[in-house]
């Protein structure tokens, strides 16, 4: 590694037109040093380090070609879990999935300890568990209501699926960090499906109004919205929406 940091300072040298003499200068070191880096007969003390960085304009850990390996392991570990994960389609209940997939769950949880900030591993992690929760768990409704042709879930049930609870703690996250307003739109539709599954209906409500009024004729969007006016006590109100949606 520290052989390569000379070679990779005599290339970001090189790649910016610069001369030894001018690094030196900048650095506050002589021409000689930079020479003896760049041939790997020594070595840049530590407290030099960011300044080099600063003057390529480059991170530390590009510097010390981390960047790369990073960018390629990343790579690796989506396009793993995305081959899981696609390779029965994205239908899902209970029992659907491969067994696989708890495999790819568990890999995904070490990819996001060993990168907390990275969406792509996170928005796959929520997706994998929120698929796992389907596999191991499922979800559970009750009986249809006869005036309202609404489904209530089955809380109780529901409740206790881990996974899910999971995937909604790695989906608010995401929320929290600066993702694309489309993968915003999925992550959302996504937690205010669980959370009305776990029987969080005020948590769900707002965004499925939001969703109504963006989206007038969507039957799916009627209906959920719907659900969670009658769960919310106000079956008056709710039961437009859940017949327009039975229109559809």
């Amino acid at each position: 590694m520290q052989l390569n940091l000379g070679i990779k300072i005599r290339e970001l040298r090189r790649r910016d037109g610069r001369t030894q003499d001018n690094l030196a200068e900048s650095l506050g070191v002589t021409a000689q040093a930079v020479s003896r880096w760049e041939s790997g007969g020594s070595y840049p003390d530590m407290e030099v380090i960011p300044a080099i960085a600063n003057y390529f304009h480059i991170s530390i850990d590009e510097l010390f070609g981390y960047h790369d390996e990073r960018e390629e392991k990343i790579k690796t570990i989506l396009d793993n879990a995305t081959k899981i994960l696609t390779k029965q389609g994205f239908t899902m209940y209970q029992g659907s999935l491969s067994d696989d997939v708890e495999e790819c769950v568990n890999m995904l949880r070490a990819a996001s300890e060993e990168f907390p900030n990275e969406p792509e591993i996170l928005f796959m992690l929520a997706e994998a568990l929120h698929r796992l929760g389907w596999q191991k768990h499922g979800r559970a409704i009750r009986k249809k209501d006869d005036e309202t042709g609404h489904y209530s879930e089955n809380i109780e049930y529901n409740t206790q699926n881990t996974y899910w609870w999971e995937a909604l703690q790695v989906y608010e996250k995401l929320l929290k960090m600066d993702i694309s307003s489309e993968r915003h739109g999925e992550i959302v539709l996504t937690t205010v499906m669980i959370y009305r599954s776990m029987g969080e209906y005020e948590k769900a409500k707002p965004a499925f109004q939001r969703l109504v009024k963006s989206a007038p004729s969507n039957a799916g969007y009627n209906y959920y919205y719907g659900a969670c006016l009658y769960e919310t006590g106000d079956k008056e109100a709710a039961f437009p929406y859940i017949e327009k949606s039975a229109k559809r």
